[in-house]
């Protein structure tokens, strides 16, 4: 059984990957739908209008909920079955760091300087998500990879003058999600990655 997956870059897709390959081993990954930054938002509507299974994961960033990033994104389509429309909160990089002891651990930092949990939903207090003061990717690159004392990863991460990302971000990212990521851990901390990770289980091709 084939399912594509899109994402918005190489994390994306692999946290996808991983998820799949943790808790749907009786799947296969077909097509890795490309897609950069805002692309991923022109193409989710076609995705939900096609037949073929697909995964879409992507962050929430400034809009307040799920819901309405998905509302605005199929520009008030019903979501339909074949589609798997998941979003991280805030972003994938969140949900890595949500494995709190892994995460430190690969970085060679204090697994204090990770931000603790808080409800995102005060109705809700079990959607509990890492509080972070700004995007969680800059949190990793401005307040974690500068503190790490692991020099090549420093040098990874860390952008350069006028740089958006580090040099090698997404590649130097791609060994933790492959092989060192603590999902079940993860998910402890993560109320948006559990909730996609019941759906993907639950997912019917």
């Amino acid at each position: 059984m084939k399912i594509d997956i899109a994402g918005e870059d190489l994390v994306t897709q692999e946290i996808i990957v991983r998820i799949l390959k943790d808790y749907r081993n009786d799947v296969e990954i077909g097509a890795r739908i490309p897609a950069r930054g805002s692309q991923i938002k022109d193409i989710s509507r076609k995705l939900n209008r096609v037949s073929t299974p697909t995964i879409l994961l992507t962050d929430l960033d400034n809009y307040l909920c799920a819901s309405a990033l998905m509302s605005d994104w199929l520009s008030g389509d019903s979501l339909r079955d074949h589609l798997l429309f998941r979003v991280a909160c805030d972003e994938g990089e969140s949900w890595l760091m949500s494995d709190v002891s892994g995460f430190s651990k690969w970085l060679s930092i204090d697994e204090n300087l990770i931000p603790q949990t808080s409800s995102k939903d005060k109705r809700r207090p079990d959607c509990m998500e890492l509080n972070f003061n700004f995007k969680p990717s800059l949190y990793l690159m401005r307040e974690l990879a500068v503190r790490s004392s692991d020099m090549t990863l420093r040098e990874k991460l860390i952008p350069k003058a006028y740089a958006k990302k580090g040099p090698e971000y997404n590649s130097a990212l791609l060994p933790f999600i492959q092989n060192i990521w603590n999902i079940e851990a993860a998910k402890r901390n993560s109320y948006s990655l559990r909730r996609a990770v019941e759906r993907i289980q639950e997912f019917q091709m």
